[in-house]
């Protein structure tokens, strides 16, 4: 599908589309048509459609551009466009108020960290304690909750990794979008049958420097935790409410995978493959996104993790403080 022919599928959302601040869009029944703006909140706009059947246009003109027909029993499609944008549709009845679309857009690197930096995202200090861990060949786990940006921050982290090493990258569905002069993206495909578990046995296997796994929503964190402590460099990210709720929520997905292990082997596992943790936040009530802890993973004491904060967000000082403790590659 050329650019023309999505131009011409979109419809009355062509304009929306190709806006480059825009970076969803929403489409939830024939008279409501959101967006989100990079470091905004959600807004309405103008685009309305005359029926619900006008909406069902759009979306079957869209699937039928990259090959999917509309099933008479199938409500529920998620597609990938020609631009790597994502496309995730909800049909009647399903959707009770109408037709449902979600647009995704694939943004090729608006967000840099010069401009993270000028929308106090982050600290330039902040970022300098991330290259360096990345120079130590520190494993980093980006925790963050929904719209929060982890995807985006990292995306921008793995561009800090040196040009002289290789990446390689895997995931469920492709949504990283860093450039890297080294880096190989591979994607696990149902038509296929790669399930993600075998895509990670294979991407250890290609020479990576690094190993860059797509967000962890289920048993295959247990086989990113293997590989990354058999002594892979990795950075992966995870949904969660904080830097502990991290932790909780990958032994949880690790239990999943019902491989015998207890919670004691499991923990020592996770304390082994990674070192840093980095939690992001989408605040209210402006939905800024912000990086809110910066801590180190020292190992297990007691059972239990020994996380080490190096920089907080102090919302009183709207400042990325230092917290006195310095980072064990560093001493």
């Amino acid at each position: 599908m050329t650019k023309n022919n999505l131009h011409t599928a979109l419809g009355p959302l062509a304009p929306l589309f190709e806006d480059p601040e825009i970076s969803e869009i929403m489409v939830d029944g024939p008279e409501r048509v959101t967006v989100e703006r990079f470091h905004t909140k959600i807004e309405d706009t103008a685009v309305r459609f005359n029926s619900n059947d006008e909406v069902k246009d759009v979306i079957q003109a869209i699937l039928e551009s990259v090959g999917v027909e509309l099933e008479s029993d199938k409500t529920i499609y998620d597609v990938r466009l020609s631009d790597n944008s994502r496309m995730m549709v909800i049909l009647s009845p399903t959707s009770i108020n109408g037709h449902s679309v979600t647009f995704r857009k694939w943004i090729a690197r608006q967000i840099t960290w010069e401009k993270m930096i000028e929308y106090k995202s982050i600290s330039a200090e902040a970022r300098d304690l991330i290259q360096s861990a990345l120079n130590a060949h520190i494993s980093i786990l980006i925790a963050g909750g929904t719209s929060s940006g982890k995807t985006t921050f990292a995306n921008r982290v793995v561009e800090l990794i040196s040009p002289e090493e290789r990446i390689v990258s895997v995931e469920q569905t492709h949504e990283f979008q860093f450039v890297h002069p080294r880096a190989i993206f591979l994607e696990a495909d149902d038509a296929t049958h790669v399930k993600m578990n075998d895509l990670l046995t294979a991407g250890s296997k290609m020479r990576p420097d690094w190993l860059i796994v797509g967000d962890m929503i289920g048993t295959d964190a247990m086989r990113t935790m293997q590989i990354f402590s058999n002594g892979h460099n990795g950075i992966t990210t995870i949904h969660a409410s904080s830097v502990e709720n991290a932790l909780t929520r990958l032994e949880a997905m690790c239990l999943m995978a019902n491989l015998g292990l207890g919670l004691e082997d499991i923990r020592e596992m996770i304390a082994s493959a990674l070192q840093l943790v980095i939690y992001q936040e989408c605040l209210v009530p402006n939905d800024s996104r912000k990086v809110t802890q910066i801590s180190e993973l020292r190992g297990l004491e007691n059972g239990r993790y020994v996380l080490q904060p190096l920089m907080r967000y102090n919302p009183e000082t709207d400042q990325f403080e230092f917290t006195g403790a310095k980072a064990s590659w560093q001493t």
